[in-house]
């Protein structure tokens, strides 16, 4: 063999080599790119069912809020298949026109100015129903670092609203709570201030009249003591019923007694409080036993019993009715008093409310509507007639519960 074939037969051997090492190389990074690719469909599987599987419902817009894409919690928001809600506006699901305008304003800050926004705006679904959103959006760039695609991301906070309700309703019974207290106290002091005063003087003009032996005299003030103590009372009661109906704190313990009965020992504690001659009558009609809270019954009585005496005048005849049939009860308290200018009766039932005849007549403007909101807790209503210098007549009616057995 001579120099020339040695030689050729050399570069072929180191050519095929070299292919040889190209061919391995080449089949290592291939092998080296399949593993990308396939890393690479995994971490795009599992982004795309993070994107479709998120609590979150995303909505991929384009510059125009033209919708794209949008993930399964999406179409569950809206109430609308997927492929329903591709190339419509999303403005269109924004329940007001307000709403719309803040979102395109939302956008468009969006995408001039790169920055992550966020909104609150109310949504409405296909089937009318609306519910309250908090918006998202950020830009999504491509690798030119140009504006591809808005993504909103659409969290449903209807629950966080209807909870920040609700602490807003507590806060502002609060705050009515303690003005109410406040007003009440400036008021019970003035209020306190004049049977207090009238103890006083009866208690001295007692003492004198022990020692002259006069009991005549001293009967009479011992009667306006009683009275001036039942004012009291009534007061401090009027002041835990309307903090209890405030705080909520009632509760109904219905139990068999007998109503008559309780009207005539009404009557009677209220009778130190009457004026010279006036006068209760009370008449029944039905069975003489129901079913109710007792105490609720007692309070409603007292108040309207105190109330006719209070603002009726010596010699007055006062009506109290009661009737149970089978269906309800019905209780009516009917005077002869000063009555409530017609201007004014829209107002007998709100809190601290006194007419503008009362004139020097104590009161706190709270009984009536205490008595309204106990009829109220027991399914009933209270009705009134009333005019000017002629009387009132309140009549509440309460369903009438089965009886518990004996």
């Amino acid at each position: 063999m001579n120099l020339i074939q040695r030689t050729g037969k050399s570069n072929s051997n180191e050519l095929e080599h070299e292919l040889s090492v190209h061919e391995i190389e080449l089949q290592m990074q291939n092998a080296e790119l399949l593993e990308i690719q396939e890393k690479l469909n995994t971490a795009l599987l599992e982004y795309s069912e993070l994107f479709e599987l998120s609590p979150v419902g995303y909505f991929i817009l384009d510059k125009n809020g033209i919708i794209e894409k949008v993930n399964v919690r999406a179409s569950i928001q809206l109430g609308i298949d997927k492929e329903q809600l591709i190339n419509k506006p999303f403005s269109t699901f924004l329940h007001t026109e307000r709403d719309q305008d803040n979102f395109y304003r939302h956008m468009n800050i969006a995408v001039e100015e790169g920055t992550l926004g966020r909104m609150e705006c109310e949504i409405k679904k296909k089937d009318g129903a609306v519910f309250f959103a908090f918006i998202k959006s950020k830009v999504i760039k491509d690798e030119k670092l140009r504006f591809k695609h808005l993504l909103s991301m659409v969290t449903d906070i209807t629950k966080l609203k209807e909870h920040e309700h609700q602490i807003e309703i507590q806060l502002a019974k609060t705050e009515e709570l303690s003005i109410m207290k406040s007003r009440f106290i400036g008021m019970a002091s003035h209020e306190f201030r004049t049977p207090l005063t009238s103890m006083l003087s009866s208690t001295t003009l007692i003492g004198q009249y022990a020692k002259l032996g006069e009991t005549g005299k001293m009967e009479r003030y011992l009667t306006r003591i009683k009275s001036s103590i039942k004012n009291l009372v009534v007061i401090l009661d009027e002041f835990l019923s309307i903090e209890k109906l405030e705080s909520e704190n009632v509760e109904i313990q219905r139990a068999n007694f007998d109503l008559p009965g309780l009207c005539e020992d009404m009557m009677e504690e209220v009778s130190a409080t009457k004026k010279k001659g006036q006068q209760i009558h009370h008449s029944h009609t039905g069975n003489n036993e129901i079913k109710e809270d007792r105490k609720i019954i007692q309070h409603i009585l007292l108040n309207l019993l105190s109330n006719a005496c209070k603002y009726s005048a010596e010699e007055k005849e006062i009506k109290l009715l009661t009737t149970v049939t089978d269906y309800d009860i019905t209780i009516t308290v009917e005077d002869q008093g000063i009555g409530i200018p017609e201007a004014e009766q829209a107002n007998i039932f709100a809190r601290f409310f006194r007419a503008g005849n009362t004139g020097n007549i104590q009161g706190t403007g709270l009984g009536l509507n205490i008595v309204k909101r106990y009829v109220e807790l027991l399914d009933g209503n209270i009705e009134f007639v009333c005019k000017q210098n002629e009387g009132t007549t309140f009549r509440i009616q309460l369903p009438l519960k089965q009886s518990l057995p004996v």
